[in-house]
């Protein structure tokens, strides 16, 4: 424990050296001591009581946790209470999005509050946070997607690993009959992996308020004419990756050939004996197969926290503090419960010394995890609206149905044309 402290400190004065941050007084009572308030979710805990102990003899920091989908909610109950606010949330780029807006009004500025320094070190990483060019938070992690590969199930069928879409279809053909499948499509890997991946635009904001939905461009209905020669073979599964049934009867039986999914997948999905429970050292990870060439070779994301600051707070310069040492600290990327691949680039080093080490994988995932990080597609924006619900209740609920997957696209963005409107957007349908 003296170690994890020494090095916290270490981290922090790193930290707070790199951010030019001074400990601004309180707006109300100079010499009271600071206050801040934690909204995070579970995954998140370890990190903020680490940084409750680090502060403990200057900010009083209370944590308190809050389920991701409930962050929206719980602002809107705090405005209209005009009271009751965090100083930092965990959520989505999403909710920042609508956080932003005037008519919410929570999110904060960071441009003054975190240096320029630190958000050179996102790179591409913190593009998501990125608003008409101003910074409304930071990106804890990354979800980009990759090629899983079962790497004795490629051995036995004497398989190659595919580099682009055409291949990966190729390859997914080749399974038909033998007992395995290339993943299953019936939940929002099918947007992150396939739909996202291929700048589908599906919430393209085009200019402020304005957002193209637009499901007949060809790179929308390039996926599906990929796509459903392989659900109509059989090669890949109409249910969900987390469905009971496709976890008893497919991936419990190790009958997964491949399967893209995000860079989480492995440690999250594939590995726990009560999820797919694939043994060690048969997984591996290869690059997200590529649409095309040059700006045609992206990938997708599913998932990818956020730490939003309020602009309530009594003390923003701390409370920027804090969000900057929550997503670019050390300790953050090697606590053993960090759940996903950092979004800052020096603590995606230190996470990669950990995984890179994994003895559960056949091969070091972490290059491929790298080499999707920087190509995530900008094409789909966070919006405003309930776009990530809607893949539930539409474009998962028509595939899992039996619904072709044209008909899942078209469901799944006229919902969004209808959606759209009521937050205040302009809709593009060309």
């Amino acid at each position: 424990m003296k170690r994890l402290s020494l090095a916290i400190v270490a981290v922090a004065a790193v930290t707070i050296s790199l951010t030019g941050c001074t400990n601004a007084a309180p707006a109300v009572d100079p010499d009271a001591k600071p206050s801040l308030l934690f909204w995070v979710d579970t995954p998140r805990v370890p990190q903020a009581e680490a940084y409750q102990e680090l502060m403990a003899d200057e900010i009083d920091i209370t944590i308190e946790v809050i389920a991701q989908a409930d962050a929206q909610t719980k602002i809107t109950l705090a405005n209209r209470a005009g009271s009751g606010w965090p100083d930092i949330i965990f959520g989505t780029a999403a909710d920042t999005a609508l956080f932003l807006d005037p008519s919410n009004g929570f999110a904060a500025d960071l441009t003054d509050v975190v240096s320029q320094e630190i958000f050179d070190g996102f790179g591409e990483g913190n593009s998501d946070c990125l608003f008409d060019g101003t910074y409304y938070c930071l990106k804890n992690d990354l979800a980009n997607t990759v090629l899983w590969y079962n790497t004795v199930i490629f051995d036995e069928l004497g398989l190659t690993v595919p580099t682009t879409m055409d291949e990966f279809a190729a390859t997914a053909l080749q399974l038909e009959g033998t007992g395995y499948v290339a993943g299953a499509v019936g939940d929002q890997g099918y947007y992150a992996g396939f739909l996202q991946s291929s700048e589908c635009p599906l919430a393209d904001v085009t200019a402020p308020n304005v957002v193209r939905i637009a499901p007949n461009d060809p790179k929308c209905t390039r996926v599906a004419e990929l796509m459903q020669p392989l659900l109509d073979a059989g090669v890949v599964d109409s249910r969900s990756s987390f469905d009971a049934g496709f976890i008893a009867d497919v991936a419990q039986q190790n009958k997964v050939a491949m399967t893209i999914g995000p860079s989480w997948f492995g440690d999250f999905v594939i590995r726990p004996a009560e999820s797919w429970g694939v043994p060690a050292g048969q997984i591996a990870a290869a690059n997200m197969p590529a649409w095309g060439s040059g700006d045609d070779d992206r990938s997708g994301a599913w998932g990818g926290g956020v730490f939003t600051v309020s602009s309530h707070s009594l003390y923003p310069q701390l409370a920027a503090d804090a969000a900057v040492w929550m997503t670019t600290s050390d300790v953050m990327a090697q606590l053993e419960t960090t759940p996903t691949f950092p979004a800052y680039g020096p603590a995606n080093q230190l996470w990669e010394a950990r995984i890179s080490a994994d003895p559960y994988y056949a091969s070091n995932p972490y290059p491929a995890m790298a080499a999707g990080a920087n190509k995530i597609s900008q094409v789909d924006r966070p919006v405003r609206f309930a776009f990530v619900a809607q893949i539930g209740s539409t474009l998962q609920a028509t595939i899992n149905g039996g619904g072709s997957l044209e008909q899942a696209l078209n469901d799944f963005a006229v919902s969004l044309q209808n959606l759209a409107p009521g937050s205040g957007y302009q809709v593009e349908t060309e």
